[in-house]
């Protein structure tokens, strides 16, 4: 296998940093990966759910991790649980390939050999993920907008103030009416 000059980097005598595959992980991670002790036990409890952590990267997500926060790792181990439970071992068994954030903030999952039930599985771990705070797993948390500095993820409001976005503007106050001189009497009828 060649290694093209151009795109790569030297950085020992027999390595190489292929630098438009190091592009390509910053800009798929993005800074938000689960922590390396969950994800070893997802893998370390379910091995053939996530057989294809060890494929090229060209074929399979799952060699970046898991590109979520550890809020949803609760959701994640559930779904990876009722999964193994309900499909056989095999060549033909379903495989996680991908787990990652969605455009629209919510949990992606990738699975290569699929079935109806698994797919019923994968689909409610979406909804799930979707009132589910990605950094601390506390429900209810909504999608944050652009407003704040967690602008794309669902997080709930106190991870939203640890991260430092603005609090609400409060509305302007309103003017008090000028007291009365206190020679004025004011008659009541």
């Amino acid at each position: 296998m060649g290694i093209d000059a151009s795109r790569s980097r030297t950085l020992g005598a027999n390595f190489f940093l292929d630098m438009a595959l190091t592009h390509c992980y910053y800009r798929r991670v993005g800074g938000y990966v689960m922590d390396s002790h969950k994800t070893n036990e997802l893998y370390e409890k379910f091995p053939h759910l996530y057989r294809e952590r060890t494929a090229p990267l060209e074929s399979s997500g799952m060699g970046w991790g898991f590109q979520c926060e550890n809020g949803w790792y609760k959701i994640i181990y559930e779904m990876s649980k009722k999964i193994d439970k309900i499909s056989s071992e095999g060549v033909h068994a379903p495989a996680i390939s991908q787990v990652s954030k969605h455009e629209d903030g919510t949990l992606y999952v990738a699975v290569s050999n699929i079935t109806p039930p698994v797919a019923d599985i994968v689909t409610s771990a979406t909804e799930q993920s979707r009132l589910t705070c990605e950094f601390c797993a506390y429900t209810p948390a909504f999608l944050r907008g652009v407003a704040n500095s967690l602008e794309g993820h669902i997080a709930c409001g106190r991870c939203v103030a640890k991260a430092g976005a603005k609090p609400k503007a409060k509305g302007r106050k309103s003017k008090r009416k000028p007291r009365r001189a206190p020679d004025t009497i004011v008659v009541k009828r």
